[in-house]
């Protein structure tokens, strides 16, 4: 079951955190600000229990703002691609860690996604080392993936997708 993230649940989602009046008063017109509000009070949800890896994508997207084309640009996987994850048909191991990197997800968040994906990540070999490090940049950097791809292929690992490598053309 998807759960899309509405403006006004924004606004009640703050309300909760806190009842600060002056804040709503000031910004209740401002979605950005609230998001951050929401960031800095509340740091990133984790997925309910009725969740799916794509309903859960679905509202990560919603409540960082993003959107498959925005994902398909920092990620360099095509939009069709995403949207069969949001859908949840299908997914790869690659593909997903490009995705929490765009995601710039918390430690919790990742391990939540790969237990929806029903993925494992062994932190302790090189090439995830590397992948670990640019998750922690995502959240600042939405080259992050491009950068990634390039260092994966400079320890001679396969890249998570073509971004950023001469098969991406950039």
């Amino acid at each position: 079951m998807s759960h899309k993230i509405e403006h006004s649940d924004l606004i009640d989602m703050v309300r909760i955190i806190d009842v600060r009046h002056e804040f709503l008063k000031k910004w209740e017109n401002d979605e950005n600000m609230i998001r951050m509000f929401i960031d800095l009070n509340i740091g990133n949800f984790l997925p309910g229990d009725e969740d799916t890896f794509g309903s859960y994508l679905t509202n990560l997207m919603h409540f960082k703002g993003l959107t498959q084309t925005i994902l398909a640009e920092r990620t360099g996987i095509s939009y069709n691609t995403i949207f069969k994850y949001l859908s949840d048909y299908g997914r790869s191991k690659p593909y997903t860690l490009a995705l929490m990197i765009a995601f710039g997800l918390e430690p919790s968040q990742i391990d939540a996604v790969f237990s929806l994906a029903e993925l494992r990540i062994d932190r302790r070999c090189t090439e995830n080392n590397i992948i670990n490090r640019y998750m922690q940049l995502g959240r600042s950097d939405e080259n992050a993936v491009a950068k990634c791809n390039q260092t994966l292929v400079i320890f001679g690992f396969d890249p998570l997708t073509a971004l950023g490598t001469n098969a991406y053309g950039k």
